[in-house]
C-alpha cells in the first residue's frame, strides 16, 4: 500500500515525516479533507487564521495533491 505525507500550511509549515498508508488516490482526499477541517476547527477560531493549504507527497517526494481550505465570516 503506498505511503503518503501531508505537509500543511498556515503561516507555518507542518511537515509530515511519518506518513500514513492509503490504499488510493480517493482514500488520500478523504485524509486531506478531513485534516484541513479539524485544522480549521481546532486551531482557526484560536489564530484568526482561516485558511489552510496541505500537499502530499509520496516516499519519493513526488508531489501527487494539494488542497486548500478557507473560511470567512462577513458582517451584513
Amino acid at each position: 500500500m503506498p505511503r503518503y505525507f501531508i505537509n500543511t500550511k498556515n503561516n507555518i509549515e507542518a511537515i509530515d515525516s511519518e506518513g500514513t498508508e492509503l490504499p488510493n488516490l480517493s482514500a488520500l482526499r478523504s485524509l486531506m479533507r478531513a485534516v484541513l477541517i479539524e485544522i480549521l476547527r481546532d486551531e482557526g477560531e484560536e489564530t484568526g487564521i482561516n485558511e489552510y493549504t496541505a500537499k502530499a507527497y509520496d516516499v519519493v517526494g513526488r508531489h501527487m495533491m494539494s488542497a486548500k481550505i478557507n473560511f470567512y465570516i462577513f458582517d451584513q
